[in-house]
């Protein structure tokens, strides 16, 4: 959706404003009430609850909550890759890739998405915790046992030595997300790792 709202603009870009705007503003346990509301009691088409059993059933149980847990940091990536989409396509390396003949398809491909695509990893690695936090309440909507819920019940039941081991694996996951993100840093541009 970024994408398309950074290279077309006009019509396009409005209405990804409009959209991204309305979910970056909707609370995640709204957004899950309305999908159990719409798609789990109106048509009927996904389970209300529970993990499921076995591979498939537990993906096709775990599809509302990882919609309801995506949909406001999509919008916000959705954002943040129009913007670096219109100040890429302003560089003067693409007027001159445009001035020397290139397709348009080239210079995106070649010019513009590379460059663009570096604040966008940036901000899918600080999205993560945001994730991490939004799970508590999407694992409580929908009744999983994740450990997000997990780490609630140690709270209320004070069993700090959980509390401790679920704040280390997500330190720990924080982290190796944001090697992650250094990691493809340096393969999007060599110079950034010097």
């Amino acid at each position: 959706m970024g994408l398309l709202a950074g290279l077309r603009g006009g019509r396009v870009e409005g209405v990804v404003g409009v959209v991204s705007s309305v979910l970056l503003a909707t609370p995640p346990f709204v957004v899950g009430v309305l999908l159990v509301i719409v798609f789990a009691l109106g048509l009927g088409w996904f389970p209300v609850f529970g993990p499921g059993d076995g591979l498939l059933d537990r993906l096709y149980h775990l599809t509302l909550p990882a919609i309801t847990l995506c949909l406001a940091s999509a919008a916000f990536l959705a954002r943040i890759t129009r913007a670096s989409v219109q100040e890429e396509l302003g560089r003067e390396h693409v007027e001159t890739a445009r001035a020397r003949g290139f397709a348009e398809r080239h210079i995106v491909r070649r010019h513009v998405l590379r460059n663009a695509s570096i604040p966008v990893v940036t901000v899918t690695g600080l999205n993560v915790a945001g994730l991490i936090a939004g799970s508590v309440v999407v694992e409580n909507i929908f009744a999983l046992d994740g450990i997000g819920s997990l780490f609630v019940r140690a709270i209320l039941q004070r069993d700090f030595a959980i509390v401790q081991a679920v704040v280390l694996v997500l330190v720990t996951a924080f982290v190796l997300i944001n090697l992650l993100v250094d990691l493809c840093y340096s393969a999007l541009d060599p110079r950034l790792s010097r």
